[in-house]
C-alpha cells in the first residue's frame, strides 16, 4: 500500500474505475465529487457522481453501466410507468433506498455532506467521500431547444440538442465544504479522476473556495486524461468540450486544468503529442489510461500515485 495523504476530485463512471484503483492501491483517501448533476426526481434528491463513489467504494455499484447498484430491480419504476409517469431516468429499487434516506436526512435540517459521511459510516467505506458543496449547484446545457439540465441533456434527450454553451447554475454563491477545503490543503497528492472535464471536474473548480484550496495546496497534484487521440474515451465530453470552444484532445484538458495541476497522465498512444500539453505548461507523462479491468484500475492508480 502507498501510504499518502490522497484527495481525488471525482464524477462519473472513469472515476469510479480509478476509485477502486485507488482503493487497492492505497488505504485511506478522500473524494471530492461532483454535485452538478445532482437534481429532484419523484420528489426525491438523487446524487448520481456522488452515489456511484459510494456505491463503488462500498462494492455494491454495476460499475459497467456506470450508475446504480448491481443486481437491481426496477419494480417501483415500473409501477410509477404504470401510473403515467415520467421514467426516463432509471432509479433502482435498492438506489431509491438512499434517495429516500437522503432526502428524509435534508428534511431533517442535515447537510449533504454530513448525509454522505453517515452513508460511508454505514455502507462501511474506509474511505471519505465529501461533496464539493452543501449547496445547490447544477450543470446547465445551453443548447438549441434551450437550457437544460445536465440530466435532461444526457439521459432524456441521449445527448443530441446541438450545444452552444455550458454554465454551473449556483457556483457563484456555492460555499465550499469544509471538510473538503481542509483536506485539500493537507494533501500529499491530488488527483484529477478521467471525468469529463466539462461536467464532472470544472463543476467542482467553479466552487471558488475548492478551487482556491487546489490552487493554494503544496500537495503534486496530477489529472488522468479522459482523451485518446481526439476522442473521449466515453460519454459527451468531445461535443461539449467543443461547446466552451476548446478540441477534445489531452493537450485541451492540460489548458482546462492549467495552474490546477503539476502534470496530465496521457496514454501511451498520445506520446507523440506530449509536446502539445507541455506547450500548455503542464508536464506530461505517458502510459495506459484505457481501465478494462481491475488490473488496469491498479495500474492506473499506482501511475497516478506515483507520477
Amino acid at each position: 500500500m502507498i501510504e499518502v495523504k490522497v484527495v481525488a476530485l471525482a464524477g462519473g463512471t472513469g472515476s469510479a474505475k480509478l476509485l477502486r484503483g485507488l482503493k487497492a492501491e492505497t488505504g485511506s483517501f478522500t473524494v471530492v465529487s461532483n454535485v452538478g448533476d445532482n437534481f429532484w426526481n419523484h420528489g426525491l434528491y438523487v446524487c448520481p457522481d456522488v452515489d456511484i463513489a459510494l456505491y463503488t467504494l462500498a462494492g455494491l455499484a454495476d460499475i459497467e453501466k456506470g450508475w446504480g447498484i448491481a443486481g437491481d430491480t426496477y419494480n417501483v419504476l415500473r409501477q410509477l410507468a404504470a401510473l403515467g409517469e415520467e421514467t426516463w431516468f432509471n432509479l433502482g429499487d435498492r438506489d431509491i433506498a438512499t434517495h429516500v434516506f437522503r432526502t428524509e436526512q435534508l428534511a431533517r435540517g442535515n447537510r449533504l455532506g454530513d448525509i454522505t459521511l453517515m452513508f460511508c459510516e454505514r455502507l462501511k467505506i474506509s474511505q471519505r467521500i465529501l461533496p464539493c458543496t452543501d449547496d445547490r449547484l447544477e450543470t446547465y446545457i445551453d443548447t438549441e431547444l434551450g437550457p437544460m439540465h445536465l440530466q435532461e441533456f444526457w439521459v432524456k434527450n441521449h445527448g443530441e440538442p446541438g450545444v452552444t454553451g455550458v454554465e454551473y447554475r449556483g457556483s457563484d454563491g456555492a460555499k465550499a465544504e469544509s471538510r473538503a477545503v481542509e483536506a485539500l490543503e493537507e494533501a500529499d497528492r491530488i488527483i484529477f479522476c478521467p471525468a469529463n472535464p466539462v461536467t464532472s471536474i470544472l463543476p467542482i473548480l467553479s466552487v471558488d473556495g475548492i478551487r482556491r484550496a487546489v490552487a493554494r495546496s503544496k500537495a503534486r497534484k496530477v489529472a488522468v486524461s479522459p482523451v485518446i487521440g481526439d476522442s473521449p474515451i466515453s460519454g459527451p465530453a468531445g461535443k461539449l468540450m467543443r461547446a466552451i470552444g476548446v478540441s477534445p484532445t489531452a493537450a485541451s484538458v492540460a489548458r482546462l486544468y492549467k495552474g490546477m495541476v503539476d502534470v496530465i497522465l496521457i496514454d501511451a498512444a498520445d506520446e507523440s503529442r506530449r509536446h502539445e500539453v507541455e506547450a500548455e505548461e503542464v508536464g506530461a507523462r505517458s502510459g495506459s489510461i484505457l481501465m478494462n479491468d481491475r488490473e488496469s484500475e491498479r495500474g492506473l492508480a499506482r501511475l497516478a500515485l506515483e507520477a
